[in-house]
């Protein structure tokens, strides 16, 4: 089964916490995009499950939440997530990491705390 990107990825390797019908476990994001990611993890979600997610960037201290996530595909431990709801500054995060992403390796530096 072929996969078509709404919106363009990037590689990265980004921790993640999801839940859904089980408890919270943790998993490895990859190939993240404003549409969705990838993840790997010692369990998967069985397709069409329904899942809550938390994205811990490289820069930032904030992890970006994900209300509602649908397992799309499952590979073996990697399974696909389509971001249903993703807020606008979330969204706009998302952007301008890739962005930062594009431009080199990202060096995350303290930010002061307002």
């Amino acid at each position: 089964m072929e996969h078509h990107r709404k919106s363009p990825s990037f590689d990265g390797n980004f921790g993640s916490t999801f839940s859904g019908e089980m408890p919270a476990d943790l998993g490895a994001i990859a190939n993240l995009s404003v549409g969705g990611c990838s993840i790997a993890s010692k369990i998967t979600l069985p397709p069409q499950s329904v899942a809550g997610l938390q994205i811990q960037l490289p820069d930032s201290r904030w992890s970006l939440e994900v209300e509602q996530a649908v397992v799309r595909w499952v590979r073996g431990t990697t399974f696909g997530l389509e971001l249903q709801t993703l807020s606008d500054p979330d969204t706009a995060r998302l952007q301008q990491l890739r962005c930062d992403l594009d431009q080199g390796p990202l060096v995350v530096t303290q930010r002061p705390v307002h």
